[in-house]
């Protein structure tokens, strides 16, 4: 403000002294103008020269002001369009979660080109197409969503992944994954939904590529993941024991990343495929070499159900990790179907018994009430199929208590009390 009152006070001091200068120099002054002169005085052309100027000013003034209205009504206009284009926005965001599909795509498509964020409104409209069963109008809105911002088209392809995905589109969505994956090959959400594709389509082949990039990524951490997982080793390493194929299953299990052939779900399957592929003698193996490092239950029960080329040195096995575990009721249970294959019949019931009384087992009272009829001894073997049955519908275990010998059938029934609960 200081300045301004200077700088007006220089020019009035400046125009006092022009002023002064050209009264005390006046003079006539000579103008020709189309063939005749005209005689003023310095003042007065001076005075007129000053008119003239400041008439100049205010035209340039008035030009710039027309024209600066123009701009400021375009400007005005501009910001009521994005103003009701931010409304329609919302509105439409409004909708689209209140499941309203469409005036969702109404009012997120009406002023979308007007926004200051067409690109939220396409995909918004997009969503509600989608949820209106209308695929190739999503299509469209996706295709106008990655034309106003290029720079988006990894979004847009996976939303449009995971609504081709949630329509069973799994085709589509195959292909849309495969194109996002060449653009975004480092993606991890890329890569979680193509699993999931994958595993939707039973692509165990595909699915088995991709599982160590899955793992650097951390990617199988996951319940939903590891169930992934699980269904490709499952599904893949099935196919091939159905084909007999012991060489390909050999293959598989060398071409999964290590931290996977450490998991004992991993193991097992690989081991199950083996025995029902008949190649007992590499899942034998198998299981030994494991157990050399870690013992793990579910390989233990699958040793006691193959077919071993050496019965006595499969019981010195079992014998030896019973050794390092005693009581474990997995353990007991092996042994006593190895030695029921070896048909020491005494041996074995001891070892269900003992097994049963452990962990009770709806299989194990089965096979025990087998053998028992193997044996001969009905009561017994009556007995079993009682507890078995009463285990499988309460979930309840009962103590297992046999009978020294055999009694008579009528004398054994009459004098039965349930064993009690633990």
């Amino acid at each position: 403000m200081i300045r301004f009152i200077l700088f007006c006070l220089l020019i009035g001091l400046g125009g006092f002294w022009l002023a002064q200068q050209v009264l005390a120099h006046s003079g006539p002054s000579f103008i020709k103008w189309g063939g005749q002169v005209y005689e003023l005085t310095t003042a007065t052309l001076a005075a007129l020269v000053l008119l003239a100027c400041i008439a100049f000013y205010i035209l340039i003034s008035l030009l710039r002001e027309l024209f600066g209205l123009r701009r400021r009504f375009h400007r005005l206009r501009d910001h009521r369009l994005h103003t009701k284009a931010n409304r329609s926005l919302n509105q439409g965001l409004i909708q689209l979660t209140e499941g309203h599909w469409d005036k969702a795509e109404q009012l997120l498509t009406e002023h979308a080109e007007r926004s200051e964020t067409p690109l939220l409104n396409y995909l918004g409209a997009a969503r509600a197409a989608h949820m209106r069963d209308a695929p190739e109008r999503r299509d469209e809105l996706l295709k106008k969503a990655i034309e106003s911002d290029n720079s988006a088209q990894i979004a847009v392809g996976v939303s449009q992944a995971e609504m081709q995905l949630s329509a069973e589109q799994l085709e589509q969505a195959h292909a849309t994954l495969l194109n996002l994956r060449a653009l975004a090959p480092k993606n991890a959400y890329v890569l979680k939904l193509l699993a999931k594709v994958l595993y939707k389509q039973q692509n165990w082949e595909a699915l088995l590529e991709l599982l160590p990039e899955l793992q650097k990524q951390n990617l199988l951490n996951s319940e939903n993941m590891s169930n992934v997982q699980a269904a490709t080793l499952v599904g893949l390493f099935g196919k091939y024991a159905e084909q007999k194929n012991t060489e390909k299953l050999q293959t598989l299990w060398k071409k999964l990343p290590p931290s996977i052939r450490e998991q004992a779900e991993a193991m097992y399957v690989y081991a199950a495929s083996l025995h029902q592929a008949g190649a007992d003698n590499l899942a034998e193996q198998f299981i030994t070499s494991v157990h050399t490092k870690t013992w793990q239950a579910k390989l233990a029960d699958l040793y006691g159900r193959i077919q071993h080329s050496s019965l006595p040195m499969a019981v010195q096995n079992a014998e030896k990790w019973l050794a390092q575990q005693p009581s474990n009721p997995v353990s007991l249970l092996l042994l006593a179907r190895l030695h029921r294959q070896q048909k020491l019949w005494g041996v074995a019931k001891s070892y269900y018994e003992t097994s049963l009384n452990q962990a009770p087992d709806p299989e194990a009272y089965l096979e025990l009430a087998e053998l028992l009829e193997i044996m001969g001894e009905t009561g017994n073997a009556e007995h079993c199929y009682r507890l078995g049955l009463r285990y499988c519908i309460r979930q309840q275990g009962e103590r297992l208590v046999l009978a020294a010998s055999q009694r008579p059938k009528k004398a054994a029934e009459g004098t039965y009390q349930p064993a009690p609960t633990f």
